[in-house]
């Protein structure tokens, strides 16, 4: 009767391929699969790990796994045979018999120790488990990070939109100008004067200047109150502003407008729809 590793070592030839091949085909080490060969078991891992070993080895070799397990076990409890097998179904599957192995070695006149089949189906799937979990370890490792790397650029960018979508206008300063406003040149208007004397009104004026087409919106931070509703405008008119506090001035065409304020035109400084804030 062939042992396991004439087994082995003959269907391997019979594929015709060398240990080293059998190796990188099975992801196993190169020198486990020649100790295999040689009934050589003591490979220095779990035997766990050995028996998954050779459950991979031979479904590479298209060997009746099962048997070499059967066998593997019986060696390991000192048996002179294997369990035989039976076909059980059309296509050749195998199964364990149904009559306990008997261990061989037993002492005379004591009772015979029988093999609990279902204890060894127990730790062969087992084995299955921690061979399937130990080999997409690392395809699962490469997934979670490339998922997690994906996640973070998306934050990255849904962060960059954000920050786009809500930046501009006057509320981005510059060195010497609070307003951020590109000034333009200076008018000869002037805050009207107070006939009474009394101390500032809370109202400020600011006067919108359009130097093209272009709709204008004016709607005051504090109050949310609309001050100036899509108002179409045209080259050269002015549209005068009372504000009271900062108001936002949303427009469809910054190059064709400017804000004068406090008796100097600024230039919004943007192209196309955006909006600027007057403090």
């Amino acid at each position: 009767m062939q042992s396991i590793g004439e087994r082995l070592e003959e269907a391997r030839k019979r594929k015709g391929v060398t240990i080293r091949e059998a190796a990188e085909a099975t992801k196993i080490r190169g020198d486990y699969l020649n100790s295999f060969e040689n009934n050589n078991f003591q490979i220095n891992v779990p035997d766990i790990y050995v028996r998954g070993f050779l459950r991979s080895y031979c479904n590479f070799l298209k060997v009746n796994s099962e048997k070499v397990i059967t066998d593997y076990n019986a060696n390991l409890l000192g048996e002179a045979k294997a369990a035989k097998r039976e076909h059980r179904e059309f296509f050749g599957r195998m199964e364990l018999q149904q009559t306990p192995l008997v261990n061989e070695e037993s002492k005379a006149g004591a009772p015979a120790t029988p093999i609990d089949d279902d204890k060894l189906r127990a730790e062969e799937e087992d084995e299955d488990k921690i061979s399937f979990l130990d080999k997409i370890d690392k395809e699962a490792a490469i997934k979670i990070g490339i998922v997690a790397v994906i996640a973070v650029m998306l934050l990255l960018v849904i962060i960059w939109l954000f920050r786009t979508l809500t930046s501009g206008g006057i509320d981005d300063t510059v060195a010497t100008n609070s307003t951020g406003l590109v000034p333009t040149q200076q008018t000869t208007s002037a805050p009207a004067a107070n006939s009474n004397n009394a101390p500032a009104a809370a109202k400020e004026k600011i006067v919108l200047i359009a130097t093209g087409d272009v709709r204008v919106s004016v709607t005051e931070r504090n109050t949310g109150k609309v001050l100036l509703d899509y108002f179409p405008m045209v080259a050269g008119q002015r549209e005068t502003i009372e504000k009271s506090g900062p108001v936002k001035i949303d427009y469809t065409a910054g190059e064709n407008l400017q804000v004068e304020v406090k008796g100097t035109a600024y230039g919004t400084g943007k192209t196309g729809q955006n909006y600027s804030t007057i403090p």
